[in-house]
């Protein structure tokens, strides 16, 4: 029925009936367009109201009235029908649950990043693709593919297969695959070229293929792109970073090349002339130069310092360490167990996360 309709679409009016000789498959001519539309429309699913799709977003998709009313927005930008019956919004639960997806938090943040998946139009090359991924990948590596990157419900199955042939063709297979396609999901949508590009770049950069610290490099350089890799470069080595330590802590860290310079800058500042770091402290302990200055270093560092002055500490400890503990274990090891003190630390560290301190992004000065 569907393709008579978009056969005869050019020829019909609504004003007179059409010439026979104009009618496919011998049609006769007393067809009129209303009539046909409405045999066209009979067996349509009437779409639900719109208080029907924001229950099952809310109660199933664990989705705030306000995310509902963002979501409808932009799947109107979109150009298609966001639904089309109420057994179409189970369908979209269903894709989900396929996934890997089955908690409303992890449908919610999908559902916000990428509306589009709602778009009745999508739903059957989603299927589509999900049956493919299936084939080599298990549930909870597709879980955390579509987790990490939503937008791979707009991709067409055959994107997928290119890009994981390319992959195969580019020596990374089995579950090495997995874990690149898991962790570096706009590999996806990428060029052939920017892929091959990037598999040089990591791999000249001294990551092993096919080990997670590939798959993390990989991400970042398909991320930043190739020019602002090189600036990066650029800006450790302007810290005082040598090569050699550059590498070291790309090769431990990759996700480092993902940071601005202006954060690497004002942590790399703060570590070194303020808390007494070393350079190849920061190549044995990366992470410090990705934790947020305000809000967990400096605390920390004031907290260190108040309980040397009071001279409760028994040994010298390992700042690193110190910042590399979980907020409970550090208020419960450094602050809440310190007796007569404890109110004093407690006011100490809440001053940087209240916001009361304030780093200048520009000289990476420390104000309160």
């Amino acid at each position: 029925m569907m393709s008579i309709q978009l056969t005869w679409k050019p020829f019909i009016t609504t004003e007179t009936p059409m010439p026979i000789s104009l009618l496919p498959f011998n049609a006769k001519s007393h067809l009129k367009c209303p009539n046909l539309c409405a045999q066209l429309s009979a067996s349509s699913t009437t779409p639900p109201d719109r208080d029907v799709a924001m229950e099952f977003l809310r109660n199933k998709c664990g989705l705030t009235d306000e995310d509902i009313t963002k979501t409808f927005k932009q799947a109107r930008r979109g150009k298609g029908v966001f639904y089309k019956s109420s057994e179409n919004l189970e369908e979209v639960l269903e894709l989900f649950n396929e996934c890997g997806l089955t908690t409303p938090d992890q449908i919610r943040r999908v559902v916000l990043l990428n509306p589009r998946v709602l778009l009745y139009k999508s739903q059957r090359s989603v299927r589509s693709w999900i049956n493919f991924l299936k084939a080599f990948m298990k549930e909870d590596d597709i879980a955390k593919l579509v987790y990490t990157d939503p937008s791979v419900f707009n991709y067409s199955e055959m994107k997928l297969k290119s890009a994981i042939f390319l992959s195969q063709r580019l020596g990374v297979d089995g579950d090495a695959l997995l874990e690149l396609v898991a962790r570096a999901p706009r590999l996806l949508k990428a060029s052939e070229e920017e892929v091959m590009e990037s598999f040089k770049q990591a791999e000249d950069l001294g990551f092993k293929k096919g080990s997670k610290l590939f798959a993390y490099a990989l991400r970042a350089i398909l991320t930043v792109g190739k020019e602002n890799i090189y600036r990066k470069f650029r800006c450790l080595s302007s810290l005082g970073f040598s090569e050699k330590q550059i590498l070291a802590l790309l090769k431990v860290h990759p996700m480092i090349l993902g940071l601005s310079e202006k954060k690497l800058k004002c942590n790399v500042d703060f570590l070194v002339n303020s808390a007494g770091l070393t350079l190849d402290d920061l190549v044995s302990y990366p992470f410090l130069c990705a934790f947020s200055l305000e809000k967990r270093i400096i605390p920390r560092y004031r907290v260190m310092e108040a309980l040397k002055s009071m001279r409760v500490l028994e040994k010298e400890l390992s700042f690193p360490q110190v910042v590399k503990l979980s907020e409970i274990d550090f208020l419960e090891k450094y602050v809440n167990s310190n007796g007569k003190f404890s109110s004093i630390l407690q006011d100490i560290y809440n001053v940087g996360k209240s916001g009361s301190v304030i780093i200048d992004q520009e000289t990476c000065i420390e104000r309160v």
